[in-house]
């Protein structure tokens, strides 16, 4: 009789662990799942913001080539220039130091 009791008793101690260790897989893969809802979230959002650059950055080239296709093109390229820092030969560049 004790037999069958010690039996029955690791049985029940089997079944015990089975449930924790589902439960804790359980636990673990809702942790993942909700995780990579939030990446994807975050990625679309992304994505999103990457087409509207892509979409500006589009209309800009637009803008970029009607200029150099017009006859004004030569003072496009010279502003450009000077944002850069370009100067032309000969000319004297100052500089406004005071604030």
């Amino acid at each position: 009789m004790d037999r069958i009791k010690e039996q029955l008793a690791s049985k029940s101690w089997g079944k015990i662990i089975l449930m924790v260790v589902l439960a804790v897989v359980i636990v673990l893969c809702s942790f993942s799942l909700i995780k990579n809802h939030a990446d994807i979230s975050r990625l679309q959002a992304q994505a999103v913001q990457y087409d509207q650059q892509y979409e500006q950055q589009l209309e800009e080239n637009e803008k970029v080539k009607a200029i150099l296709n017009s006859d004004n093109k030569d003072d496009y390229i010279e502003q450009k220039a000077r944002e850069k820092g370009y100067v032309k030969d000969g000319e004297v560049v100052f500089y406004d130091i005071s604030d």
